[in-house]
């Protein structure tokens, strides 16, 4: 009788160690269909496109970083007086990134200077870190003077994600 009460619970040992492994194989499943569902076969991993840093003055200048990818997304960290008192993360409306990308690519950043620095010492800098498939690929600092086209996308940048900084609850 003991040998077969050691069976039977041998036996009930087994088949829970199969319900154990079926669910997980259940599990692991689930997870890789719904990873399956939210990925579209076509879309490429998120990537930096442009790092944008704006340094202190001593006027009342926003400084932070912000890290823009391929998606709209932005990692927003501020340092001093800015909109936000903390890490964010944005979103920049469609238009506007498609906009934003249109400046980037007229802007032809390889060609452009490693630096345009103002005479005047209290001048915020701006730095941009240009990206091409993950990597950083150019560096600017800028303070004053350059190609209008990267003065308006300073502008246009630190407008922007000011604004979606401000607005973001």
């Amino acid at each position: 009788m003991t040998n077969a009460i050691i069976s039977i619970y041998e036996w009930l040992l087994y088949t829970r160690r199969l319900q154990y492994i079926a669910f997980l194989i259940t599990i692991s499943s689930c997870g890789v269909a719904t990873l399956a569902q939210k990925q579209k076969p076509s879309s490429l991993p998120v990537q930096p496109v442009l790092l944008f840093q704006k340094t202190p003055c001593l006027g009342t200048c926003p400084a932070y970083n912000a890290t823009l990818y391929t998606d709209g997304s932005v990692a927003f960290v501020p340092f001093e007086r800015g909109a936000a008192q903390d890490t964010l993360l944005l979103q920049i409306p469609e238009q506007e990134f498609i906009q934003l990308k249109q400046q980037l690519q007229t802007l032809h950043y390889r060609y452009l200077q490693g630096s345009y620095r103002s005479q005047w010492s209290d001048m915020p800098s701006a730095y941009f870190t240009f990206y091409e498939n993950g990597r950083a690929v150019k560096r600017v600092r800028h303070q004053e003077g350059g190609p209008e086209a990267l003065v308006q996308l300073k502008a246009a940048v630190g407008t922007l994600l000011e604004r979606l900084a401000k607005e973001k609850p």
